[in-house]
């Protein structure tokens, strides 16, 4: 008989998942992880991405069923910020109370609450999470205004620990400035690259007036977008108006692991992120992903951005002003040498502070310590 002592089982509970959530986990070495998911609407997951850790469910009692099958040791349930939510985080909490297991929470939605929903709505789910807000021993928040939101929800400041967790990172060996002879050929020019949605709130319309102004000052650079979304029509005609269907490539959603070649072709990463009344940029993920690759960012100061892309690292410049947008890029695109400063200071950044393997292990540990 076997004495090999069993890892604890941790038990994530997620609605949407994508690749760059997904994949960090299997750093994983001292928890064995159960990911209960509802959908993967992203497109980015390939087979190679999927395993027996993710278990998918479609309603409330069947991840309570779920569960009780999996027996987890610790549950991470969902973040506790919309109504339609309820019905999911009391089946984690049934579980919690009948087990008596820790349930620990992740936090990243940075609007303020009664703006986000309104003040009436937001009172009322401010009530309703108490039971579970009051069940979590533990919640790691993702940027400042995450914090926000979970004292003015009443979460006391000893649960709380900033950490880059469920949104942990990049692997610096796979987001990396080497090239591996998959980098995309998009002819000559600098190239600005955009990838993400397709959609007002991310700035498309900033960024397509801003390229009109690059290309006037340098007729050979490139624009390059990748993602799916709303604003691909529009895109299309602007396209079209213009006559710019060689210089302007519209490439539609890409694997999540066929990304760093196509971070290492572009001269620069333009994410030109709006804040709106119920969403602003949590973490902006694909500009850490530039950093890992060495490449220098544009970007705005929309939500947590600014807390994550350092001015040595990029340039930031205010929401909704494609001149300034364009100036930003044109500075980069006629100095080399600050395109490669900003280029290696982001790398080095991103693989000390972003790296999700140690991301993992440090939640690991936190997490253990709530079986001790």
């Amino acid at each position: 008989m076997s004495t090999e002592k069993q890892a604890p089982l941790l038990a994530i509970v997620s609605t949407d998942i994508r690749r760059d959530l997904v994949a960090p986990m299997r750093h994983f070495s001292r928890l064995t992880v159960r990911h209960f998911y509802r959908q993967a609407p992203y497109g980015d997951l390939s087979a190679a991405d999927l395993d027996e850790s993710l278990v998918r469910y479609r309603r409330p009692w069947e991840l309570f069923r779920l569960l009780w099958r999996t027996r987890p040791d610790i549950i991470q349930g969902l973040e506790p910020y919309a109504l339609s939510q309820v019905p999911y985080q009391a089946a984690i909490c049934l579980y919690g109370w009948l087990w008596r297991v820790p349930i620990v929470g992740g936090a990243h939605i940075s609007r303020p609450l009664p703006e986000k929903y309104g003040r009436a709505v937001a009172a009322l789910l401010r009530v309703i999470l108490q039971p579970l807000l009051r069940s979590t021993r533990l919640f790691f928040y993702l940027n400042e205004g995450a914090r926000r939101n979970l004292r003015w929800l009443g979460v006391p400041e000893h649960k709380l620990v900033r950490h880059m967790y469920g949104t942990w990172g990049i692997d610096p060996d796979e987001f990396t400035p080497v090239p591996d002879g998959r980098e995309p050929d998009w002819g000559a020019g600098p190239v600005l690259l955009y990838v993400g949605r397709l959609h007002a709130e991310k700035g498309i319309p900033d960024l397509l007036e801003a390229y009109s102004l690059v290309r006037a000052e340098v007729p050979s650079a490139r624009l390059v977008l990748i993602g799916g979304g709303p604003e691909r029509p529009a895109i299309e005609r602007w396209i079209k108006e213009h006559g710019w269907q060689d210089s302007v490539l519209l490439l539609g959603p890409v694997k999540n692991r066929d990304l760093p070649p196509c971070l290492r072709a572009a001269t620069v990463l333009v994410s030109p992120s709006r804040t709106t009344r119920k969403w602003e940029e949590y973490v902006g993920m694909t500009n850490l992903q530039a950093m890992g690759c060495g490449v220098p960012v544009v970007s705005t100061r929309s939500g947590a951005i600014p807390e994550y892309v350092l001015e040595t690292a990029g340039i930031l410049v205010p929401e909704r002003d494609p001149e300034a947008l364009a100036a930003a890029i044109l500075h980069l695109l006629r100095d080399a040498e600050a395109r490669r400063g900003m280029g290696e200071a982001g790398r080095a950044h991103a693989a000390t502070h972003y790296d999700s393997r140690k991301n993992v292990q440090e939640a690991e540990r936190r997490l253990l310590t709530l079986l001790e």
